[in-house]
């Protein structure tokens, strides 16, 4: 694969406008920029490999789902439990950081999630449904930590991220507008998340971080800039205003001037046009529908072309890194 990611700078740095046609047909001799056969068999052997461990997860969790009436508990529980000890042995005797490796810690990760879930429903422990995923991930935390995969971590993310919806609808009783603490704790929660991945997971991952990185960043601003288009409309979302001008003003100065990452400078500008939308239609706050709503659709369609075509500029700078 590293043939892959070469090729990919190359032509990263020709649309960057760093390589001129005959400097990358020159560098073509030495790094070949279409993917091999070989190449090709090592992907599709990936695919299926860890496409074959979800398979093989959600054939155990539905057959536990069918033959739920029909066995006994202490075979549920010693089948769940198998299926984590065997998991786990294939792991420890495959070579270290090896895709078999990764893919058996993979499927051990999910076979804890239905272990812990037949341990619940057996035994109607009477916790609530977040606590479920949240002791799911801190299970799994050893083993996402030995696996050095992004398919482990992104099944980690995905579970803080459904255990912090559920505790923020459980002991908050969230719906959309009704409170504005809740949008303002996740939001901070995922700030968390999101500088676990800009500064500890680069190191910890010896992988690319990128789609991770950018995905926490999605989970950030989707809180973040919703409870800051309220707070123009509602005082008691002040807070998640103010707090959105500051983490959005760090966020954007990182990464335009520190580490330019375009993918997650433009979901910030976007969501800067959403908040400067929402502030328009609060200070244009008129009867005149007909009025205000061509006047927002003018301006969201001027601001964003804008800012695409600014950002389309900066993908051809001669500095513009991923």
């Amino acid at each position: 694969m590293d043939r892959l990611e070469n090729a990919n700078q190359l032509f990263s740095w020709a649309e960057q406008q760093k390589l001129n046609s005959l400097q990358l047909q020159q560098a073509s001799e030495h790094v070949p920029l279409q993917p091999t056969i070989d190449d090709w068999l090592a992907h599709a052997n990936r695919v299926l490999l860890f496409g074959s461990v979800l398979l093989l997860s959600s054939a155990v969790i539905f057959f536990f789902a069918y033959n739920w009436p029909l066995m006994h508990y202490f075979s549920k529980l010693s089948l769940a439990a198998a299926a984590v000890v065997v998991s786990g042995t294939v792991a420890i005797f495959c070579p270290v950081h090896s895709q078999w490796q990764r893919a058996a810690l993979l499927g051990c990760s999910l076979f804890t999630g239905a272990l812990l879930a037949l341990i619940g429903q057996t035994y109607q422990t009477g916790a609530d449904v977040w606590q479920l995923f949240a002791s799911w991930a801190v299970l799994i935390t050893p083993l996402v930590l030995l696996s050095k995969s992004r398919g482990s971590y992104l099944l980690w993310f995905c579970l803080l991220e459904l255990a912090l919806w559920l505790y923020v609808e459980t002991n908050q009783m969230f719906w959309l507008l009704e409170r504005a603490e809740p949008l303002l704790q996740m939001a901070l929660a995922n700030l968390l998340l999101h500088l676990f991945c800009l500064l500890a997971l680069p190191k910890m991952l010896p992988s690319n971080t990128k789609p991770l990185l950018w995905l926490s960043a999605v989970a950030l601003l989707i809180p973040l800039t919703f409870g800051a288009m309220v707070g123009v409309w509602d005082n008691q979302y002040q807070a998640n205003l103010v707090c959105y001008l500051f983490i959005a003003a760090a966020l954007a100065f990182w990464y335009f001037r520190m580490q330019r990452d375009l993918f997650i400078f433009a979901l910030l500008l976007f969501s800067a046009i959403g908040l400067a939308t929402a502030a328009l239609a609060r200070l244009l706050e008129t009867d005149d529908f007909f009025f205000i709503a061509n006047l927002l659709a003018v301006f969201v369609i001027g601001s964003s072309a804008s800012a695409a075509v600014w950002l389309k500029k900066l993908m051809q700078e001669p500095n513009h890194a991923a």
